[in-house]
């Protein structure tokens, strides 16, 4: 397939993001970790944050000065014991502690967090008999620097919105990382579970310190109390709805009863206020409907509606007005598409804007007072086919950044974007896809660039994929493809092709970004990119269909594996992590995986030479571990090409460390610790790294420095 360039004239500047310091930001701890490796060596590891290039780091064990760094990871040769402890000073240019983090105990799971799981109570009214570990986000709840996880539990029974069944109940956890569950919300029969209609939004949405809890809501959901949601409503007629029916028809799917949008207090998962949900799926907007019929949403290719049409989700968060978030809720995008923006204020929820794109040429916008507008289109920036709106342009994913410089984030949509007012700020008319990916993938070229792979056969380009410009539309690169191009990934995997590559199902060589010509004739696995093996460059992660996630990387000639786990991953031939997010430690991300009852958070244990700013400070990526969980899932993306970062520290060049330990002074302790341990709980690599002979284990007789110690 070649690529070719659609030179259409934009009108609009490029611009590059330009967010506010005044802006609201999580308030982040320094994200210590420890954990033991397959290498026999505990790997310690914490956040670096813009400015701190002339920092070091004393590095504490067990109240012992370990080492003095620059770096913000470090190897010890000694596996932990659970009575191990860590600590770091940070050191100012001049020398001086300006923080002394708390003490942390290893993690003794190899390369990992474990955290153990409470599964839904099956005894509840239609709670399934077997939940599986299924989407996630995080927040911080309880105001400490450290996010909590927030898990989507799926029924055994959940189905796609085109497929008749019946299912359980959807269940939102809340977990401390050492799998303390702080609650559990029960979502109840009226809301249909699996991938696409739970979009569950995890931020401080009003600024207190405290993560919150956004979904949508209907009769019989119940907040962690068991309550129901709707004694939350300040709306007497939502007050009073009947929260002892289910709406469900015969093929299981949700037809009726009222729909909602519930807050949900982060800490204690109390319901705090609900309102409508809007639209409604009678397409009503602004309206107080206890019991809407389906409505008139859009059928295709000649069939009557399935429900599929109404029944497409995503959601996502996004500084609308540049300093503050806001939750934005998207509904249809095969044909209608509505996006609706709302405010959380004083423990209320409020409306703020909601586009409807009604039609391939009509836009109706209401603004905050629900005052309606109405703007007509006749044309799209590929110029080609006939959607001019983003009527069905939409795909099973969102992204936000700050697309066009004035400061306010703009949303990614498929082929095509809203702007921060609501009103449609461009399509790009490819239609409908299942994979974006939105970062600076052309480097060179101010702004972001959004990589997208079509489902869809539209007049002169029939599937394929194209590169367009996030702010304008502008088309830079597209190619034709033979059938539905259903997946495709963007990163920067090659340090000798400047910028991103890309790839696709139907177009499985690696592309330019920058180019859009062919630079490697390798294929890869086109699911989620993340770094990991210490350098600039991204990596590769792809889940088996039931379990074994694979990590690799680019070689210089081919792609090949760098480290594998043997846990699951989600959502069946998606196969994407319940989350992959620069969850603590430093800049490397993790990933988290699953076995049914337990989520394992891997870290990556290899040696970097770089300091980089924890990733979770960088706007656009925020926002895409806020939007990860929505529909198929898509990995987040930096806002700006790592490589350029003026703030990456570069440490190779000069000696970094200083070491205050020796091998023999770690073996003397641990010869004073193993003789008050039980030694079926002391691991025997110990002995083996630090040269300790094994005389008679079935005795518990050590030779340790020449002299015989008992273990008992």
């Amino acid at each position: 397939m070649a690529a070719a360039a659609c030179l259409l004239a934009i009108g609009a500047a490029w611009a590059q993001p330009n967010y506010s310091p005044d802006r609201q930001q999580d308030k982040l701890n320094r994200g210590l970790v420890a954990f033991n490796t397959a290498q026999n060596a505990t790997f310690i590891s914490w956040r670096y944050f813009k400015g701190e290039d002339g920092c070091k780091y004393q590095l504490f064990r067990n109240g012992k000065k370990m080492v003095e760094t620059r770096k913000t990871s470090h190897s010890l040769p000694v596996l932990s014991l659970a009575t191990d402890t860590y600590y770091i000073n940070v050191l100012d240019a001049q020398g001086n502690i300006v923080e002394t983090t708390p003490e942390v105990h290893a993690s003794l799971e190899e390369g990992c967090v474990k955290v153990p799981l409470t599964k839904p109570d099956a005894s509840v009214p239609n709670n399934a008999s077997s939940y599986t570990p299924n989407d996630m986000s995080v927040g911080d709840v309880d105001g400490d620097g450290e996010y909590e996880l927030f898990l989507k539990w799926d029924p055994a029974d959940s189905q796609d919105n085109s497929k008749a069944g019946n299912t359980s109940n959807t269940v939102i956890d809340c977990y401390k990382l050492d799998g303390t569950r702080l609650w559990s919300v029960n979502l109840g029969p009226n809301i249909r579970s699996g991938a696409h209609y739970t979009q569950f939004l995890v931020y401080d949405f009003d600024g207190d310190g405290s993560a919150e809890l956004i979904c949508k809501t209907a009769p019989q959901s119940k907040d962690a109390k068991g309550q129901f949601v709707s004694a939350v409503a300040d709306d007497s007629t939502i007050k009073n709805i009947d929260n002892t029916k289910t709406y469900r028809n015969g093929n299981g799917h949700i037809t009726g009863g009222a729909e909602l949008l519930t807050v949900f207090n982060g800490l204690t998962g109390e319901a705090v206020h609900t309102i409508w949900y809007n639209p409604n799926r009678a397409l009503g907007v602004n309206a107080k409907n206890t019991n809407p019929a389906y409505g008139a949403w859009e059928s295709v290719i000649g069939k009557s509606t399935n429900y599929n049409r109404g029944e497409r989700y995503n959601a996502c968060v996004a500084y609308l007005d540049g300093l503050h978030p806001s939750a934005v809720f998207n509904r249809g995008y095969y044909t209608q598409a509505f996006f609706w923006a709302v405010d959380f204020k004083d423990k209320k929820l409020v409306h703020r804007w909601l586009h409807a794109s009604v039609s391939n040429t009509k836009v109706e916008h209401y603004d905050a007072n629900w005052t309606k507008t109405t703007k007509t289109y006749s044309s799209n920036t590929c110029g080609f086919g006939s959607h001019f709106t983003a009527f069905g342009n939409g795909n099973h994913n969102i992204s936000v950044g700050d697309y066009d410089g004035d400061g306010k984030d703009e949303i990614t949509f498929g082929s095509a974007a809203i702007d921060d007012d609501g009103q449609l700020m461009y399509a790009v008319g490819f239609g409908h896809g299942d994979a974006i990916h939105v970062g600076d993938l052309v480097p060179d070229r101010p702004g972001l660039e959004v990589f997208h792979v079509h489902e869809e056969a539209i007049t002169g380009n029939s599937y394929g994929w194209d590169v367009h410009d996030a702010g304008t539309g502008e088309v830079l690169h597209f190619a034709e493809g033979g059938s539905d191009n259903g997946r495709g990934i963007a990163g920067d995997f090659n340090a000798a092709n400047r910028g991103a590559e890309f790839s696709s199902a139907n177009d499985r060589h690696q592309r330019s970004a920058t180019t859009g010509q062919e630079v490697s004739t390798k294929s890869s696995s086109m699911n989620f990119r993340l770094y990991w093996d210490g350098k600039l460059q991204e990596c590769l992660g792809d889940g088996g269909y039931t379990e074994n996630y694979s990590i690799t990387r680019w070689t210089g000639s081919s792609f090949s594996s760098v480290i594998s786990f043997k846990t699951k991953s989600c959502n069946t031939t998606k196969r994407n992590p319940n989350l992959s997010c620069d969850l603590f430690g430093d800049w490397r991300e993790e990933v988290i995986l699953h076995d049914d009852a337990n989520l394992y958070i891997y870290s990556s244990a290899m040696p970097t030479n770089y300091n980089v700013p924890c990733l979770l400070t960088d706007h656009v990526y925020r926002m895409g571990i806020a939007w990860q969980m929505s529909s198929y899932n898509q990995p987040p993306h930096l806002g700006y090409y790592l490589p350029d970062s003026p703030d990456v520290l570069n440490l190779t060049t000069a000696a970094q460390e200083t070491i205050f330990y020796t091998k023999e002074a770690l073996a003397e302790e641990y010869a004073q610790d193993i003789t008050t341990v039980n030694r079926e709980q002391v691991s025997p690599v110990y002995y083996n790294l630090l040269g300790i002979k094994v005389e008679n284990p079935s005795s518990g007789i050590y030779v340790i420095g020449g002299k015989k110690v008992f273990v008992p």
